[in-house]
């Protein structure tokens, strides 16, 4: 099927595909960054957590999807504690408490909000040196 269409210009691609790597990497906190990706509506965050880290239960406007691509956690989640290793996927209504407990190594996780979160955003520019 890809025979059928025009390959993009270097130009176009640039414009278009992100590589996560060269998304300029933005500590939240000590032991934790990340790589912001923005959309119009939404915001990726592929984040990396350092071992034994806990992210107390805490609460957003942002609907949310924790995607684990590396390690294992525990997530908090209506007072219920939901073990994740690689793979798995929780989605995160909107105002609903949640945290996590990293466990004994680093843990990478693919974070999905929306509607985009704006506080990231800033975070990425002020990285960039673009704010």
């Amino acid at each position: 099927m890809s025979a059928d269409y025009p390959a993009a210009s270097e130009a176009e691609r640039a414009s278009r595909v992100i590589k996560v790597s060269e998304v300029p990497e933005v500590q939240l906190v000590p032991g934790t960054s990340t790589h912001i990706v923005p959309g119009r509506n939404m915001t990726l965050s592929f984040i990396t957590l350092g071992a034994n880290q806990t992210f107390p239960v805490h609460s957003h406007p942002h609907e949310e999807m924790i995607i684990v691509l590396k390690g294992e956690l525990d997530t908090i989640f209506e007072d219920k504690k939901y073990r994740m290793g690689e793979g798995d996927v929780m989605p995160v209504e909107a105002d609903v408490p949640h945290g996590v407990q990293i466990l004994d190594n680093e843990c990478v996780l693919l974070e999905i909000f929306v509607p985009a979160r704006k506080k990231y955003e800033e975070k990425l520019r002020e990285a960039s040196g673009s704010a």
